[in-house]
């Protein structure tokens, strides 16, 4: 979990898959104290940190964005909505218990969304998924929603866990699948430092 100046700047990126970074786009789960994505030209921001967006389309969006800001504005807040939808369908999956039949058939129409606007893409000796991702505002749900389908087909999907720390979603590859914090370096060190606080106030 990002400490300090809270941009996106500092904004770690752990999650180990692209749906769970987009989830973790807020500063702590579930509670959404701070969000990243105050406004389309941040999003746009992440979108190019993240590797969705190269610097020239991000850049053109933040531009286009600040032209058309009703419209950039009304397809955030659909955005929003579906980082939400996501959190809800993966803390279940972590929890184990049934995911809401209407998250689960909202999340299909997204996932369907995504291979119907896509195209195979041949890299090396195989294909991958590609979109032209810069072609409307609402364009970045397709990739996101993609990593979340893949996910939940996977048998990755046990290794969801959440933070002990700030709640962010992330994927336990640890060998012995005992990872606890996002970051060893921010949330890890802080968990170790209050358990090392309450102890020494029992002695």
């Amino acid at each position: 979990m990002a400490k300090g100046n809270r941009t996106l700047e500092t904004l770690e990126i752990n999650g180990g898959v692209l749906c769970l970074n987009f989830i973790n786009t807020v500063s702590s789960l579930p509670k959404f104290e701070h969000d990243y994505l105050g406004n389309y030209s941040a999003l746009a921001g992440w979108g190019e940190k993240i590797g969705i967006y190269s610097a020239k389309q991000s850049s053109r969006l933040q531009k286009q964005a600040k032209e058309e800001a009703v419209e950039a504005e009304k397809a955030l807040q659909e955005i929003k909505v579906f980082r939400e939808l996501l959190y809800r369908v993966f803390a279940n999956a972590i929890k184990r218990t049934d995911p809401d039949e209407g998250d689960m058939a909202a999340l299909i129409q997204f996932c369907g969304m995504a291979v119907s606007n896509g195209r195979f893409a041949k890299r090396d000796n195989f294909y991958t998924m590609d979109w032209i991702i810069d072609q409307t505002y609402n364009a970045i749900l397709w990739p996101i929603a993609y990593s979340a389908g893949k996910l939940l087909l996977s048998k990755e999907l046990i290794q969801v866990k959440a933070c002990d720390g700030c709640g962010w979603l992330f994927l336990d590859t640890s060998k012995n699948q005992s990872r606890r914090w996002c970051s060893m370096d921010a949330c890890g060190v802080s968990d170790k430092m209050r358990r090392y606080y309450r102890k020494s106030q029992m002695k």
